[in-house]
């Protein structure tokens, strides 16, 4: 039977990502050519256990998430048999309330979570704009190892952007002593990546408590708490970058470029899973250079890429220059049209001879369907 939850959350740690949510939802945000944001923690549960339940909270903009995961079977999950739901959420958000871990979420699903068998011990929550390569059948162990109710994931000495709201964990040991928000002025602590693992009863007992006293935030609740529960901490090995803001996407997407991170992230025994999709080969023409770049498969190339990712379907023409860019599904680079540490968004268009160029420190986004 199934001892195992996942419950992969809608992130609300996002500080300016709202013209690459526009259309679509955080979870379905296009990453490393031919990913998606949720494809990481998605994978990273697949890997933990063969046998789980999967709930997936979604946002107003779902439809994308829907249209990403299918029936699930690209992560051996069936939605016919319940081991992925899509799970209402978001509407902490639409009334303002804007929390890290909304409990919100949580109680309007609270049959996803009384439907599961009573093998279930322990829940897992994944933040969904994380990326990194997880392996949380070490993180259970040294879990049931300490006998925590919960333990929280942190990366020391993080290379990235810590925003308003950003949750710091103060860490002695290996006990969470603390619990600080970056908006605090506080510097000390560690971030926290928005997942953790807790004991299914004390989950349900947290639920019940937040309905009585109107809690919105799961962490604020767990923070007044810390003294009753035995709650431990975990420091997060390798490669993490969350992806919180316009910036954190593009370095992300530089950072995949690397050999040592793109073998970290997808050449180890957990695999990274993603929607499959049938593509003709990538096509370079006589008059297509490329170096240090991932070009997925579909795209035609028939001019210049450097340090770059391009996605599926993606057009380059004649004369065209590409540079520290990210080119999405579907976009299209005229002749002679140039672009330079920018991100172009699906379906965008720069139009012959058109100078698209910026720095590293302040990345342009070209919208979708522009």
């Amino acid at each position: 039977m199934k001892k195992i939850a996942g419950v992969i959350i809608n992130s609300s740690n996002q500080l300016d990502l709202d013209a690459l949510v526009k259309h679509r939802s955080i979870h379905t945000i296009p990453i490393g050519g031919k990913y998606r944001l949720i494809d990481f923690p998605l994978s990273n549960l697949v890997n933990m256990a063969q046998d789980l339940y999967v709930g997936v909270v979604g946002s107003y903009n779902y439809r994308s998430v829907v249209d990403h995961l299918k029936q699930g079977q690209d992560w051996n999950l069936s939605r016919k048999s319940n081991d992925l739901l899509i799970l209402q959420g978001d509407r902490s958000a639409k009334i303002g309330k804007v929390s890290r871990i909304s409990i919100q979420d949580f109680v309007d699903n609270r049959e996803f979570f009384n439907r599961l068998s009573g093998d279930v011990e322990h829940i897992v929550l994944s933040g969904t704009n994380v990326i990194s390569n997880i392996d949380y059948k070490a993180i259970l162990d040294e879990h049931e190892t300490n006998n925590a109710d919960m333990t929280l994931l942190y990366k020391d000495n993080y290379d990235g952007e810590i925003q308003n709201r950003e949750v710091r964990l103060v860490v002695e040991g290996n006990d969470v002593k603390e619990i600080v928000y970056s908006n605090d002025k506080r510097q000390d602590g560690e971030p926290f990546i928005d997942s953790l693992i807790i004991n299914r009863k004390l989950f349900m007992e947290i639920l019940d408590e937040a309905e009585k006293r109107g809690l919105v935030d799961f962490i604020e609740l767990v923070d007044q708490c810390l003294n009753d529960y035995k709650v431990k901490a975990y420091n997060v090995p390798g490669y993490v970058k969350i992806i919180n803001s316009i910036q954190a996407y593009f370095d992300c997407s530089m950072d995949l470029l690397t050999c040592e991170v793109n073998q970290e992230l997808f050449k180890q025994e957990r695999k990274v899973y993603t929607k499959a999709k049938d593509n003709h080969p990538t096509v370079y023409g006589k008059e297509a250079h490329v170096k240090k770049a991932l070009v997925a498969s579909g795209a035609i190339v028939n001019g210049t890429i450097e340090d770059s990712i391009v996605f599926r379907n993606a057009t380059i023409h004649e004369g065209a220059k590409i540079k520290n860019s990210v080119i999405m599904q579907g976009a299209v680079v005229e002749k002679d049209a140039v672009v330079v540490n920018a991100i172009l968004d699906k379906n965008a268009v720069v139009k012959q001879g058109e100078f698209i160029t910026s720095t590293t420190r302040e990345p342009i986004l070209v919208q979708k369907r522009s």
